[in-house]
């Protein structure tokens, strides 16, 4: 497996991920894919803007800032169910090209289990609580690609041309194309394309991906004195990723009759599990401001995968190879390659402010401080020297921030918020892969029961290169997701 992505590398990084033209390994790609931070949870947070550093009493302190669960004085259940819609408009030497995926989910699903004191019991130590979630920290489901009706561009044989002449028949991806007679031998160690392929092209690139990255989480977090609140998480990780790209080229003669059309598909599977730990401190100086500071430590995963690769060409006229007589049709495929690898993504350090104002409402503000380019991958199978060092060279620190606002009427809670993720890649070299999300929502709230809703939208770019020495697309995304939350005290 390790050959064959080194051979490949410049897939495109779906759901948030771009991919960088100087990388040099598919793996380098796959540390990002499962290291990307985005604030999720229940549509109060979600509403928020994610913020939930320093407020307390959520379902979602337990994955996010676990001592916010020492604000709880009633046990609770929370269901959320979401709907995402995500658009992408690929443009590509000037063309662009517009595709849709959605998704229903359920991003979040949950317990606490409150053992507070009443007021009037003895202790220092005012109880606390445990609690359980499931939460859907990345979803990977998204389709992009280009289609390209210039004549003038260069194909993908001229890639693996020049490979061919300078190095001989590569193995895995590359041979492909000689197995399938698109480029041929013509004396000693010289290759030449097949004579079908005239110099107008057009050509497209589309990228299917599907899979999730989510969070099992037990958690704990007390209160001591009403001041001070301490927590602590276990989290258990489940990752699957799935992705499909098919890469076509059509030859045409002067009348636009097609010569030789071919299809390259790459299919790649992942699924693996992790673990990691948090800790969370929040602290009243005064009644009306929460200080809250969260840690989470790196996420050890081990990750299973399969890749394989085929290809198809149509010849018209055929062609007429001098060993194997006339070729109308062939097809190639690579072997199924199955490998596995270890990965430690980065740690994250937050902090964040909680201001109420009375009863009717509050403001509340986070910053994230994440470090790319500290994930690691390790295996057995092969050496990932080579891709750590890329790692260290493509990747860098990260600042996110997240603002969010509640207003109080009576039963009824409006909130909106704000979110700013920074670019991962250390040198953008006029690229900005940043991520901004707006958001707002409403939400009752009942002695027994409160029901909130949210709506977050999401802008971004990414970019993708088809193969080595390619033009590169750029992807304007635009994300919405929206958000019911269903709680219950008891």
């Amino acid at each position: 497996m390790k050959s064959i992505k080194n051979l490949w590398p410049l897939f495109a990084l779906v759901s948030l991920l771009p991919f960088w033209a100087s990388a040099q390994s598919g793996y380098v790609e796959d540390a990002l894919r499962f290291s990307l931070y985005n604030a999720t949870g229940t549509a109060r947070i979600s509403a928020l803007g994610g913020t939930q550093n320093a407020l307390g009493g959520d379902i979602s302190n337990i994955h996010g800032n676990p001592a916010g669960l020492g604000f709880f004085q009633r046990s609770e259940a929370n269901l959320s169910l979401g709907y995402m819609d995500w658009n992408t408009t690929s443009t590509y030497e000037g063309q662009p090209m517009n595709q849709n995926s959605t998704n229903f989910m359920i991003p979040n699903i949950g317990a606490v289990f409150s053992r507070a004191k009443a007021p009037l019991e003895a202790g220092d130590w005012r109880g606390g609580s445990f609690g359980f979630s499931y939460n859907r920290q990345s979803n990977f489901r998204t389709n992009y690609g280009y289609s390209s009706n210039r004549l003038d561009q260069e194909s993908i044989l001229d890639y693996y041309l020049d490979v061919y002449n300078d190095t001989g028949i590569p193995g895995g991806v590359g041979g492909l194309f000689y197995e399938a007679f698109l480029i041929n031998p013509v004396g000693d160690n010289q290759f030449d394309f097949s004579p079908n392929a005239t110099t107008s092209v057009t050509r497209s690139d589309v990228i299917e991906s599907e899979g999730n990255l989510n969070h099992i989480s037990l958690s704990y977090g007390a209160n001591y004195k009403n001041k001070l609140f301490l927590g602590a998480s276990l989290g258990i990780l489940s990752v699957t990723y799935r992705r499909v790209q098919t890469y076509n080229e059509d030859f045409l003669d002067p009348s636009n009759i097609s010569t030789l059309f071919s299809s390259l598909q790459e299919n790649l599977f992942q699924e693996g599990s992790g673990i990691n730990l948090g800790l969370g401190v929040i602290y009243k100086p005064v009644d009306q401001l929460n200080i809250g500071l969260n840690f989470k430590s790196p996420t050890w995963s081990n990750i299973n995968e399969e890749y394989g690769a085929d290809i198809f060409a149509d010849f018209n006229p055929p062609y007429e190879d001098p060993e194997f007589g006339s070729i109308a049709e062939s097809d190639a495929e690579t072997d199924l390659f199955v490998s596995n690898y270890g990965l430690r993504t980065p740690l994250q350090l937050g902090s964040g402010l909680t201001y109420f104002f009375g009863k009717k409402g509050f403001l509340t503000a986070d910053v994230d401080y994440v470090d790319y380019s500290m994930a690691n991958l390790r295996s057995n199978a092969f050496n990932t020297g080579e891709d750590n060092r890329e790692i260290r060279q493509l990747y860098g620190q990260t600042i996110n921030y997240r603002f969010g606002g509640e207003a109080r009427l009576d039963v009824l809670r409006i909130r909106a918020g704000y979110a700013f993720y920074g670019d991962p890649f250390q040198n953008p070299l006029g690229t900005d892969r940043s991520i901004t999300q707006f958001s707002g929502g409403i939400g009752v709230r009942m002695p027994s029961y409160s029901i909130d809703l949210s709506v977050v939208s999401s802008q971004f770019t990414s970019y993708h290169v088809s193969y080595p020495g390619s033009p590169m697309a750029t992807i304007d995304n635009q994300r919405l997701m929206g958000t019911l939350s269903i709680g219950f005290n008891f």
